[in-house]
């Protein structure tokens, strides 16, 4: 029999800029007296996750997205065609004060793609800066993340919002997806047809993985945004706290 460690989880997943909205639904947790206790997340939700782990506040890390233009770390490498991760490495580097897992003062876990066995991996410990980016290394537009000798792409391929591998460890598991697929997206370049198929993969691997929450929280409003508009993280905050503020009232307010 497992048993239950924590009261509240979290499951946070992918969804570029997008996963700001994390935020605002972390802040209306907060306010109805649902703290998180252990978070799970992979790509965005995995940047979101470690700085709340951390001990950042959702306001506070929404400033430091909008102050830093976090989104735009990437720099094209004209020779692979792709984007390098170095300036996203040094940007959470200057701003975690946590290291490694054990440093942060709430459990992650987080989970990437093994790029040459293709499977999906969870890291729980040791440095913690690598394991970020490579969880969120979305293929053809970031670089493949090297650990320990092995490649690593974004999770969010096999498992975009990890629910299932928390699921064991809490009372009350809480998964939040940010990265809703929109019905008539335009498609006019070569960029567009990857992100489209990229969205369609992922949004199929969430399924399950909302089965096995108590609730999930799922702002719709945040799907007419790109994985880029970092611009926009007041108006992603907003869309999160008030999808969250909606759903629980439903829950917990008669």
């Amino acid at each position: 029999m497992n048993e239950t460690t924590y009261n509240i989880g979290l499951s946070l997943s992918g969804g570029g800029a997008k996963g700001i909205a994390h935020l605002g639904v972390i802040q209306a947790l907060e306010e109805f007296g649902l703290k998180p206790e252990i978070i799970a997340g992979v790509s965005a939700g995995s940047i979101i996750g470690a700085l709340y782990a951390d001990g950042k506040r959702p306001k506070d890390i929404c400033r430091f997205f909008k102050e830093s233009s976090f989104f735009k770390f990437v720099s094209i490498s004209l020779n692979k065609g792709l984007m390098s991760s170095k300036r996203f490495y040094d940007l959470l580097d200057n701003y975690l004060t946590s290291k490694t897992f054990e440093e942060l003062k709430l459990p992650l876990i987080i989970n990437a793609t093994e790029l040459i066995d293709g499977k999906n991996v969870y890291f729980t410990s040791g440095s913690l800066i690598d394991k970020i980016v490579a969880s969120s290394s979305v293929p053809i537009f970031l670089n493949p993340a090297e650990i320990d000798g092995k490649m690593y792409v974004d999770g969010g391929i096999f498992c975009n919002m990890p629910a299932k591998i928390i699921r064991p460890k809490c009372q009350t598991l809480i998964g939040v997806h940010v990265n809703p697929i929109l019905s008539d997206s335009d498609i006019n370049s070569v960029s567009d047809v990857m992100e489209r198929v990229y969205h369609l993969v992922i949004q199929a691997n969430t399924v399950t993985e909302k089965k096995v929450c108590d609730i999930v929280i799922e702002p719709i409003k945040a799907r007419n945004f790109g994985m880029f508009e970092i611009s926009k993280s007041q108006q992603l905050f907003d869309i999160g706290y008030d999808a969250a503020m909606r759903k629980l009232e439903t829950i917990y307010k008669t």
